[in-house]
């Protein structure tokens, strides 16, 4: 019995880990893409500041989500 907690516990944790690892990587992703939108000027300002704003809605939306659990 004790090892089968143990068990789970170690799996919960990797999924943890792993979980917040590509949270990570498409957050960095995400910021790189609006970054790169911002420096390109043939992007209309009314598109970035759009993209943006659903970035930070997405982020907030997350959030919540999280707070849920």
């Amino acid at each position: 019995m004790g090892k089968k907690k143990l068990n789970e516990g170690l799996f919960g944790a990797a999924k943890k880990f792993s979980d917040a690892f590509f949270d990570g990587l498409k957050a960095n992703v995400t910021n790189r893409a609006l970054e790169k939108v911002k420096q390109n000027k043939s992007i209309p300002p009314k598109i970035v500041q759009k993209m943006t704003e659903l970035d930070k809605a997405a982020k907030e939306l997350e959030k919540m989500l999280k707070d849920l659990e």
